[in-house]
């Protein structure tokens, strides 16, 4: 289980974490794959084995949920502290999000 100390003192500060835990090393290992995968496999590396037009699109579609599972664990593990700022920064995360699929449902079902 998860260890985050969160300063009780009524100053805005983000959580710490406790001594000893991978809690960040998880998230920036999954970008860093993720990353790797869609800025370095798909344009340099695949087309050196002539199969970009094969698994580009499949590469990116990985590379896509891994990112959005990186970002989803990293909201669950936000909404879990105590810190005092934490509804400011999860309205920054779902705002663009509920604006995204207003304006992708307006292009797909509203557009002439």
């Amino acid at each position: 289980m998860e260890q985050i100390k969160v300063a009780n003192d009524g100053t805005s500060s983000p959580p710490v974490l406790a001594f000893g835990t991978m809690v960040i090393g998880v998230p920036l290992l999954l970008t860093a794959v993720r990353c790797t995968l869609q800025y370095i496999v798909v344009p340099f590396v695949l087309p050196l084995f002539s199969v970009s037009g094969t698994f580009s699109p499949a590469v990116n579609i990985l590379a896509g949920v891994l990112s959005l599972g990186v970002i989803l664990y990293n909201l669950k593990r936000l909404w879990r502290t105590n810190w005092r700022n934490r509804y400011l920064l999860l309205s920054l995360f779902i705002i663009p999000v509920v604006l995204g699929s207003i304006y992708h449902d307006y292009l797909t079902y509203l557009s002439f």
